[in-house]
């Protein structure tokens, strides 16, 4: 005859064999660490693609004496087009949609001041600096540097995209390290579960073998102890998630200039949560979201198949 095990009254006393104090610290240590290795993972993603599709389309191309004719002046025939303005006649052959755009010397002054300091104050001849923006998907032609520098000698081609593909190999790689660090957490994390359980097992065994003796079913054990694992480990890892915020906070704030947002140098440390929308992935949210739930899944999954195996052992 089955008899009706429900409530707390079993006599399991899951409480007491899975205490709370051990387990969800172990948890709430390793989502931190999640929490942190997803962080990195979503910026080494996001560095991949803004190398792929956006800095890698750029070329630069330096001119020497950009203001010097390009032929000089005689009696029969008057000086020609500057050298600055030969390359640019020469770049209207790239792909339709690029974008070309010559450097004043605002601009100019801006880009050189950490190394040269005022602009206006050095003696030093600058070269004319064109700035070239490719289209989706557009290709630099291959003899672009071979024709610059015979019609125009000295021309200077600086591809990114050659430095892209590095910059995106490199992200890439820590990409595939933040994976691996997520999988060795959440290998810990089964580990943790599982060792956590055997010995709760060890201390509820006289007391397992009598109720299972009476009809309790093996789904009804493991469920119990799956569910206290599963609650230890949802609010271990809720408070290891929303802890590791507070070092994020602090990164994205340093991180802020790199994304192109414009913070006044009197902000206080952590940007307010206008700016927070703008720095903050969405898809990182969702991710920091759904950490809670997988941890409480994987303690949950875990448990639920150590007891059964180790119901079935019994005699």
């Amino acid at each position: 005859m089955m008899m009706p095990f429900s409530g707390r009254k079993d006599g399991l006393s899951v409480s007491e064999a899975l205490p709370d104090r051990s387990l969800f610290t172990l948890v709430a240590m390793m989502s931190f660490l999640a929490a942190l290795t997803l962080a990195g993972a979503t910026g080494a993603r996001a560095l991949s693609a803004r190398w792929a599709g956006g800095a890698a389309q750029l070329v630069t191309v330096q001119v020497p004496d950009p203001d010097q004719p390009l032929t000089p002046a005689s009696k029969k025939e008057p000086a020609g087009p500057t050298r600055a303005e030969a390359v640019l006649a020469d770049l209207n052959t790239l792909p339709p949609g690029s974008v070309m755009h010559r450097l004043d010397k605002e601009e100019l002054a801006r880009l050189l001041e950490p190394w040269l300091g005022e602009a206006d104050n050095s003696a030093l001849p600058l070269p004319a600096i064109i700035r070239i923006r490719l289209s989706d998907n557009a290709q630099v032609p291959n003899d672009l540097e071979q024709t610059l520098t015979a019609h125009v000698p000295g021309t200077i081609v600086e591809h990114n995209a050659s430095w892209g593909e590095r910059l995106k190999a490199l992200a890439n790689s820590l990409l595939a390290c933040a994976g691996l660090a997520l999988l060795t957490v959440g290998g810990i994390a089964t580990l943790v579960t599982g060792l956590a359980t055997r010995a709760g097992l060890s201390t509820r065994r006289d007391i397992i073998e009598i109720l299972h003796g009476l009809g309790a079913s093996d789904g009804y054990i493991a469920g119990r102890f799956a569910w206290r694992t599963a609650m230890l480990g949802l609010g271990g890892s809720l408070a290891g998630t929303v802890l590791a915020m507070v070092p994020l906070l602090v990164l994205f704030r340093m991180a802020a200039p790199f994304a192109n947002i414009s913070l006044q140098s009197d902000t206080l440390l952590l940007p307010d949560w206008q700016t927070l929308q703008n720095i903050i992935p969405t898809d990182m949210l969702v991710a920091f979201a759904a950490l809670p739930f997988v941890a409480a899944f994987i303690c949950w999954i875990t448990t639920q198949s150590m007891v059964r195996l180790w119901l079935r052992r019994l005699p």
